[in-house]
């Protein structure tokens, strides 16, 4: 007979007591329960514990000093006991449904569960899109191809992952560049099949505080300094490389970041705003267009938003270098811009 799924999910928390309610109150609602809602507040020095604790054995809290999301994650992997493992965000949320349909997803054998996120902005109004906006035909064979092929493909952040016990157990704890879901989704691969569920179980807010959005020193960056965000997806290449060198898989010997949507754009964005990293400026800048447009047309995506973002790198490849710099500015604070003053009391539809 095979074993039970069980279920963990640790909700990670630093001075987000306006969200915290709302991540908890959307784990509890589950149409099929946790085994176990693990809240790990990191030092907050706002009102979060006084929140957390509101919800008596409901969730198992742990307070601790401040130390960074790397610690936290290690910890809550540590102190979980589920055979799979969700991290949850504490500025986001998951739809009724999330555990019911990543239960039914997984199996042994398998790394991890993915799925897409409806983004929202601070208040919770929908933003019109989602996170990555998975292509029906994307499955476990074409997301193993596009790995062996490029050593990479398409994943969400955070809270848009359930990892198998089976798989964290042979990795973590980590030491990451930056947050733990980086290095994680890189190397799944090499350890499992992923699973892809292309419809949205939750919801991933877009806000200020993003760790996307955070310059080194952890103030707000209208926009992401892209020279190191694409010097900490190097990074997690190389721990990727090493992975595989200890698991004696064979990797492609391209430049993986050119077989990256979100990098390629990185890269060609850094270019208008003189803001390379390495060797990066080395190349031209129809050389940056034409791997852009490369994996645009790869990528499992659906055919409105391939054509939205052949579009977007098209017209920033040919703007001028000041309306390049507006353009990317609008692109990274739309969500904000449309958020308006007045906050929302709804919750965006899982079916938009």
């Amino acid at each position: 007979m095979q074993n039970r799924t069980t279920i963990s999910v640790i909700i990670t928390n630093y001075n987000y007591e306006r969200y915290i309610g709302s991540a908890i109150d959307s784990v509890i609602a589950q149409t099929r329960p946790a085994d176990e809602i693990i809240v790990i507040d990191d030092g907050s020095t706002d009102r979060s514990r006084e929140r957390i604790e509101a919800y008596g054995d409901k969730v198992r809290a742990i307070f601790q000093p401040n130390q960074g999301i790397k610690v936290i994650s290690n910890t809550g992997y540590r102190i979980s006991s589920g055979s799979v493992v969700l991290y949850l965000d504490a500025d986001d949320r998951l739809y009724p449904t999330a555990l019911e349909l990543v239960e039914q997803a997984y199996r042994p054998g398998v790394a991890k569960v993915q799925y897409d996120l409806d983004v929202v902005d601070e208040f919770g109004n929908p933003a019109g899109r989602r996170f990555c906006n998975f292509s029906t035909h994307m499955n476990e064979e074409s997301t193993a191809r596009s790995f062996a092929r490029t050593a990479t493909y398409v994943w969400p952040v955070t809270s848009g992952n359930a990892y198998a016990r089976e798989f964290l157990s042979r990795v973590m704890p980590l030491t990451p560049p930056e947050s733990h879901d980086g290095v994680l989704n890189t190397i799944a691969p090499l350890y499992g099949r992923v699973v892809t569920i292309a419809e949205p179980l939750g919801q991933y807010r877009i806000h200020s505080r993003n760790i996307s959005r955070s310059s080194e020193d952890g103030r707000r960056a209208n926009i992401p300094h892209f020279a190191r965000r694409i010097s900490i997806r190097k990074q997690e290449f190389d721990i990727l490389r090493q992975h595989a060198a200890a698991l004696g898989t064979k990797l492609p010997d391209d430049d993986f970041l050119d077989n990256e949507l979100v990098f390629t754009n990185y890269r060609l964005m850094a270019r208008k705003l003189s803001d390379e990293h390495d060797d990066d400026a080395k190349r031209s800048l129809g050389d940056l267009w034409a791997t852009a447009v490369s994996c645009i047309l790869r990528d499992p995506i659906t055919f409105r938003a391939r054509m939205k973002h052949l579009i977007w790198i098209s017209s920033l490849a040919l703007a001028p270098r000041q309306f390049a710099r507006q353009m990317i500015s609008f692109r990274f604070n739309r969500t904000h811009a449309r958020a308006g003053h007045q906050p929302s009391t709804q919750i965006a539809s899982p079916n938009p």
